[in-house]
């Protein structure tokens, strides 16, 4: 098949989230799988390339307004005619998310071409009590429809497919274990966050679990504002923040930490938790949504959501029993190397774009 994925965050924009990553997963999995893909995606940083090859997958990339990109909104100009280019040789387009204007634009061009597509959320659905009345109206204007024009709808969860308006095909994603270089050693007591300052990361709580769990330190990883990052300066040398990482040195990060934390109560999927099990590390996650599904199902330790005490308790109880800690990490490890590999999530995307082939073709 020639696919067309449309994401606003394709590698190597990390500081964007799982959604970069877990794009760049799939679309590589397809490639290797023999299909012919190409990504159109937002240039959200002036060193990487308008075009080039990874991995076999064709990514072009289109220049935008750097204010919207900032509120995660990216659009592109150029893409339009792009497409009025290449949508003759397309035979089903995949939509990363439908609030962006890169997905706004992609819809309507696929829509006069005829050409399907698929929709995957990537737990982006939800207006997570952020931006409401902006997404209101991104969602009257092109929002809802970029929903109801989908052939399919894809979630990474049953937790997320709950939340979309009409049945969805769940597809989770894949998980990789990064590279870890020789020598690093973990360090005790090591706490270890992986998100943003969004309300639904839940990194606000954590200061709170410090408090509780006085011998642990903590080192947060991704962007965040000086606003979030004052709330930790009372706690001085305990906590450490990172700032974004290249994939490539994820793998140390998380070997380096005793014991992943994951209160978030938004996450579809939750990659990190599973990443981290991958070089040996446990984690304690939040429940309640979609990481908690998954984790739970694959032996890991899932705390009620937002509930302080049981989330120390549980930091506590495997600090202080590492055997215990490491045998969950163990069993995560090998679910995520049995069920959550990007050649099983690129096989379940492929049965949808059949399937929504098939529907195209009798429509007309």
């Amino acid at each position: 098949m020639n696919i067309l994925h449309v994401t606003p965050f394709y590698e190597p924009a990390w500081a964007y989230g799982g959604m970069a990553r877990c794009s760049a997963g799939l679309c590589r999995a397809l490639a290797g799988r023999g299909h012919a893909v190409t990504v159109a995606t937002a240039l959200l940083d002036p060193t990487h390339a308008l075009e080039e090859r990874l991995d076999g997958v064709r990514v072009r990339r289109f220049p935008g307004p750097a204010f919207l990109a900032r509120r995660l909104l990216p659009w592109a100009s150029g893409l339009r005619g792009f497409l009025r280019a290449e949508l003759g040789a397309i035979d089903v387009a995949h939509l990363h998310g439908h609030r962006n204007g890169l997905a706004a634009t992609a819809a309507r061009a696929l829509a006069a071409a005829g050409v399907p597509w698929v929709l995957l959320a990537n737990g982006t659905y939800p207006h997570q009590r952020q931006r409401r009345l902006a997404k209101l109206v991104f969602d009257r204007l092109w929002g809802d429809r970029i929903v109801s024009g989908a052939q399919a709808l894809i979630a990474v969860s049953g937790a997320e497919a709950r939340e979309l308006p009409r049945p969805a095909r769940v597809v989770p994603n894949g998980v990789e274990a990064g590279a870890v270089a020789p020598g690093t050693a973990r360090e005790r007591g090591r706490l270890l966050f992986v998100g943003t300052d969004r309300p639904q990361k839940r990194g606000d709580r954590l200061p709170g679990l410090l408090a509780a769990v006085p011998e642990a330190r903590l080192t947060l990883v991704g962007r965040f504002a000086s606003s979030f990052r004052a709330r930790y300066r009372e706690l001085g040398e305990r906590v450490t923040f990172a700032g974004v990482l290249p994939a490539s040195e994820m793998g140390a990060a998380y070997a380096r930490a005793e014991l992943l934390v994951q209160p978030a109560v938004g996450e579809a999927f939750g990659l990190a938790a599973f990443e981290a099990a991958l070089v040996g590390t446990p984690a304690v996650v939040a429940g309640g949504h979609g990481c908690g599904e998954w984790f739970g199902r694959a032996g890991g330790c899932v705390v009620p959501p937002d509930d302080a005490s049981a989330l120390a308790a549980a930091v506590r109880q495997r600090l202080a029993d590492p055997a215990l800690a490491a045998s969950e990490a163990c069993q995560v490890a090998g679910f995520a190397r049995r069920e959550l590999t990007w050649r099983r999530a690129a096989e379940g995307v492929e049965a949808v774009y059949r399937e929504a082939l098939a529907e195209g073709r009798a429509a007309r």
